[in-house]
Formats: structure tokens, C-alpha cells, sequence
């Protein structure tokens, strides 16, 4: 058995390609238009709301006659919901109360449109589809989702990367808080546009996915129809390694956080891997395993632990479960695991299991006592819940259930990214049985038509942009910026307008200016608009003002957004002196300072001018002054 350091040690030198590494991303980007299949607004409330509607959700079967078990686990757990919606921006659509309007035509345009530039081939003919989800996201109990292009592909420093399907969907409602039996949905979030891009597991190792996900995103906002914003996009990373099996990881939010996902999911399953073969070695069998919860609660009567007193008086139970062939393998391994499952299934708040205890007030003579009562001898271990008995049970049951998979190793399931970019159990990986025809929705013909029209309006590729960029004049890695910020339309509008101002100059000062314009003079630079950076290129081609006092301009209308660039400029005294003004005052100095270095020149000569001047055109003078004098 591999200790926790050994598993860190083989992480470092991991050869991803050697461990069988299979990854495959699902990007789900928000489209910029009203929702999908109603005239509602897709905007984002934190007002109160003023619709409450409760439900719950049922599993049934398929149009094949199956039940999908991501489904019924959900179903299993008997949750209410409580539905959240306002009266002018949500409708009787996303309450499941009236049948879908036809299809956002602009949002499918913009998925041909992110189509056409993965390579991707259109479908002649769209069919609205249900897919089951039971989690309570939809209220219909299903998502809508059409399959528009398939067949794509995406070239990258690692190769190829194929995406088999490109479908556009209505994006799941908001969970704003969850209790034991409860979870809240609010219902603004419902139906607002999806793009679903899904590649196959081509991508190689961690970086790799990071890559891929960087182009994807930068390819859907060169469509300039994406939202923006935190929550805007998420990835869900599908990945395994050989002796494991497929994870599939949701909601991915941070571009940086998706190697060290990928990371810590390997490391995941290669420590299942090891506790499998010490299993194995041990000889531990499924049918050791049994159900024969017991109730040990009189051996707490007089404990010490805060924790489990304070459960007791509110009249829980102390439940205890053995866990043949365990002992030693629940500490950092699979202890978080049997936890996570026991959360979801029964809505506890954790477990205890004899690898971590005596601890949390528990002390060594109870943790016999339990021993004793369970008749725990050799690699026997246990796990106990303090809570209501019926509810202590169904957790103890889910332990033993996952002690169960961990003997045949990895076992396949849906886990969530946290913010740590470690994962935890949500539900068993879904089925093939939760996808059906959408009965309300009329099938849509893709023309040819339509196709050469997004082709006329394809807009540029990232790759494209970048190379311009470069030609403008831009190094490498302020082209990657521009590129990547929401900046571009903006510097690709003045560029043009004042092509007299070196390209740098636009896209540092509206790129990272207005970072040093919040440090420096400590004000709120969000109010700058497009508006204002033209005002300022506008003042200093007419020689009005320099660049050097495009800092203090900008912290000007920073303060006061409403005042314009020419008021910021007289009310400043940041007006630029006339050519004639830094002539006298270059020949000046020179006279005063005969024999001086240019270089020391220069800096006097610009200490006096205060920024007055632009540095290039003093340069030139005084090149000029020297050269006339010498």
C-alpha cells in the first residue's frame, strides 16, 4: 500500500501518457439574448422574489423502459423544492405551467455561427430533445436541449482536438440554498441560452485541458454574443486514468483551477487504485460487508464529545456499522469519500470511522467499547452516524455501499468542483436512457440559406486577430491580453479612428491603465467608457494635451464621469505647451548647461516640462538644437 507521501511522490514525476490519462472537456457558455424558449429577459435578480411555488420530482422510465439511475438516486432522497420567480422578468414557461414558445432564432444562430468556426458541420434538421434531470434544476424534470453541428475540431499545441457535437440548451435554474429535505431554485437562471461544446478525450494531460479551454472560450467570444461574468461559463472536465474508470467533474468556473482538478482527480483515483489491491491482498469480499446497523448509543450515555452530546439531547441516536477488511485505509483515503456519499444520500453532516478516533471528544475507551459491541477484531473497522435512527441509517447505508465499490476500485460517478479544486460525490455517472423527443417543439430545417448568411458575418478567428495585432505592432504578449480581455471591439474602434497613436499606447491605456489609475489615485475606474478613451486620443492629436497626462485625465473622469476630457484638461492644467514653447525652453537650457550629456538633457528638460510635452517630440528638438549648435 502506497503511503500519502509515495502517491504525492509519483504525482511529480507522473508521466500522464504512461498512466493512460483520457480527458475530454463540456464547455456551457451563456449566449447574450433573451431566453430560449420564452420572450423573457435573461437577467440575474438578487431582489426578493415574488412567486413561491413547492414541488417534488419522480423518477420513471424511459421511452425504452428504463429508469435512468442518476435519476432515481435523486429520487431516492424525497427532497422538496421550492421554486423562486418574479412576476415581470419569469413566465408560466419556466414554471412548467404552459408548453415552450418556438426557438430563440438568435441564440441558434449564434451556435451555427461558433459552429462554422470549429469546422463543425450543421445538421440539416433540428430536433428538440428531452433529457432527463431529477435533481430538481428543471421544473419540467427534463432539459431541453437540440443538437445543431457535429464533427468539429479544434487545432491546438497538442494536436488535434475533436469535438463530436455542438447542441444548444437551456441553462438548469439557480440553487440558492439547500437544507436537509429542501432545495431553493430561483427560476431567473432557467432557459437562458446555452452553447454545450463537447470533444472527445483527446487531451493529453492537464495543460492540455487548460489550452483547450482557453480556445474554446476565446473562439465563442469572437462571436461577441457570449455574457460575461463570473457564473457566464462553466466547464465539466470528463477524465480516467487506465486502472480507473470515467469521472465526470461539473462546474469548473476558473480557467486556473482545471489543472489542478485534473491533478488532484488522478491523484484521487490512483489512491482508490492502491486501496483496491490492498483489498484484495487482504482478501476482502462484498458479502463481509452486511447492513447490520447497530444501535450503540448507551455507550455515550456519560461522554465527553460536545459534538455527539449535544445530537443526543436533541434525542439522535448513535449508530455504528463494521467494516470488515478496512482498518487502516479510511484515514485521508477513503474516509472524505464514505462522508461525501453519506451526505448526499441522507442529508447528514458527517460520519466518524474508528481510523480517525479517539478524537472530537471521543476517547479511547469508547472507541473500544464500540469495538467490543461490534466484535471488531483484525482489519474489522467501523463508521458511526449520530443522528435520527431512520436517517443515521440511510447514511450508515451508503458507507457501506461505497466500502462495497471500493473493493472492485474506481467507481464511475458525477462529482462537483470546489473552489479548492478538489471534488466531491454528487450522484452516480447518468445513463443512456434519458433522452426523448421533445413532443412540444416542431423539427426546425437548417437551410442552405441561412448558412451562407453566417458565412458572410463569420467573424475573426483568435489566431487571425493575433496575427493582426502583431502587424499593428503589438508584441506577443500585449496582443494575448487584448485578445483575451472584453477590450478588443474598443481598441480595434480607435486604432482605427486615430491611427496616428502607436497601437501600444491604445491598448495599454485601455488595458492596463486603468489598473494604475485605481492604485495610484484611489478611485473607482468602472465608470470609464469608450466615450472617455476617445475624448483623450481625440485632445492629443489636436495637440491639446500629451499622453503623459492621459493618468491624470483618466483619474479625473474617473471621479466625475459625466465631465467632459476638454473641462478635466483646463480645470487640470493639463494642457500640452506649442512646439515654439519647448523650443525656447530646450534652447534655454542648452545655453545654461553647456557640455551636457544629451541623456541629462533630456532629463532636465522633462522634469521642467511636467509632462507637458510629449517625450518623442522633445527628443527630436532637441536632436535638433544640438546638431544646429555642434
Amino acid at each position: 500500500m502506497l503511503s500519502d507521501d509515495s502517491i504525492r511522490q509519483k504525482m511529480t514525476d507522473i508521466n500522464y501518457k504512461t498512466l493512460g490519462f483520457k480527458c475530454g472537456i463540456e464547455i456551457h457558455q451563456q449566449l447574450e439574448t433573451h431566453k430560449l424558449f420564452c420572450e423573457c429577459p435573461s437577467i440575474i435578480r438578487e431582489d426578493e422574489p415574488d412567486i413561491v411555488v413547492r414541488r417534488k420530482m419522480r423518477a420513471v422510465a424511459g421511452e425504452i423502459g428504463n429508469v435512468d439511475p442518476a435519476a432515481l438516486y435523486e429520487y431516492l432522497r424525497d427532497k422538496e423544492m421550492i421554486y423562486q420567480a418574479y412576476r415581470d422578468t419569469t413566465c408560466l414557461v419556466e414554471l412548467d405551467e404552459e408548453p415552450p414558445h418556438p426557438l430563440n432564432e438568435e441564440a441558434l444562430d449564434t451556435v451555427l455561427e461558433a459552429s462554422l468556426l470549429l469546422n463543425a458541420k450543421p445538421v440539416d434538421e433540428l430536433q428538440v430533445m428531452r433529457k432527463t434531470v431529477i435533481d430538481g434544476s428543471n421544473t419540467s424534470g427534463f432539459q431541453r436541449t437540440i443538437l445543431v453541428a457535429m464533427d468539429g475540431h479544434l487545432e491546438t499545441e497538442e494536436g488535434r482536438v475533436r469535438i463530436p457535437t455542438i447542441c444548444l440548451e437551456e441553462d438548469a435554474a439557480r440553487k440558492i440554498g439547500e437544507e436537509k429535505d429542501t432545495t431553493v431554485y430561483r427560476l431567473d437562471r432557467l432557459s437562458i441560452p446555452l452553447i454545450e461544446i463537447a470533444t472527445t478525450p483527446d487531451i493529453k494531460n492537464p495543460g492540455h485541458a487548460r489550452e483547450v479551454a482557453e480556445k474554446l472560450g476565446m473562439i465563442l467570444r469572437a462571436t461577441g454574443k457570449v455574457r460575461r461574468g463570473l457564473g457566464t461559463i462553466r466547464q465539466d472536465l470528463n477524465v480516467s486514468i487506465r486502472e480507473g474508470e470515467r469521472v465526470e467533474i461539473k462546474g469548473v468556473q476558473d480557467l486556473r483551477l482545471i489543472e489542478d482538478v485534473l491533478r488532484k482527480e488522478v491523484e484521487r483515483q490512483l489512491m482508490l487504485v492502491e486501496v483496491k489491491k490492498e483489498l484484495k491482498k487482504r482478501g476482502a469480499k462484498a458479502e463481509d460487508l452486511d447492513y447490520g446497523f447497530v444501535d450503540v448509543t448507551p455507550l455515550f450515555k456519560n461522554t465527553k464529545s460536545t459534538i455527539v452530546a449535544k445530537m443526543l439531547e436533541k434525542g439522535a441516536k448513535v449508530m455504528a456499522v463494521r467494516l470488515t477488511g478496512f482498518k487502516g485505509l479510511l484515514k485521508g483515503r477513503l474516509g472524505p469519500e464514505l462522508a461525501q456519499y453519506a451526505k448526499a444520500g441522507s442529508g447528514v453532516k458527517g460520519i466518524f470511522h474508528s481510523d480517525e478516533l479517539p478524537d472530537y471528544g471521543i476517547t479511547e475507551e469508547e472507541v473500544k467499547a464500540v469495538e467490543d459491541r461490534l466484535k471488531i477484531k483484525d482489519y474489522k473497522a467501523f463508521a458511526l452516524v449520530v443522528e435520527e435512527k431512520e436517517t443515521a441509517e440511510k447514511a450508515l447505508a451508503e458507507v457501506v455501499n461505497r466500502c462495497k465499490t471500493a473493493i472492485d476500485g474506481v467507481p464511475e460517478e458525477t462529482r462537483k468542483a470546489k473552489p479548492d479544486a478538489t471534488t466531491e460525490f454528487m450522484r452516480p455517472l447518468p445513463g443512456s436512457a434519458r433522452m426523448y423527443p421533445e413532443t412540444d417543439e416542431a423539427l426546425l430545417v437548417i437551410t442552405e440559406g441561412r448558412i451562407e448568411r453566417i458565412k458572410r458575418d463569420i467573424p475573426e478567428l483568435p489566431e487571425e486577430r493575433l496575427e493582426r495585432y502583431l502587424k499593428k505592432g503589438l508584441n506577443q504578449e500585449l496582443a494575448n491580453q487584448l485578445i483575451k480581455s472584453r477590450s478588443s471591439e474598443t481598441f480595434d474602434e480607435l486604432s482605427e479612428k486615430f491611427p496616428e497613436i502607436k497601437a501600444s499606447t491604445i491598448a495599454n491605456t485601455i488595458l492596463s491603465m486603468p489598473k494604475e489609475v485605481r492604485k495610484r489615485y484611489n478611485v473607482d475606474t468602472s465608470s470609464l467608457r469608450k466615450e472617455h478613451y476617445e475624448g483623450i486620443f481625440k485632445e492629443i492629436m489636436g495637440g491639446r494635451t500629451t499622453k503623459e497626462f492621459i493618468p491624470d485625465i483618466m483619474a479625473a473622469l474617473a471621479a466625475d464621469p459625466e465631465k467632459s476630457v476638454e473641462k478635466v484638461i483646463e480645470e487640470k492644467g493639463l494642457q500640452s505647451m506649442t512646439e515654439e514653447g519647448v523650443e525656447e525652453l530646450v534652447g534655454r537650457l542648452i545655453s545654461e548647461n553647456k557640455g551636457m550629456t544629451f541623456g541629462a538633457l533630456m532629463g532636465k528638460t522633462m522634469a521642467e516640462l511636467k509632462g507637458r510635452a510629449d517625450a518623442e517630440a522633445v527628443k527630436e528638438i532637441i536632436h535638433r538644437k544640438l546638431q544646429a549648435k555642434g
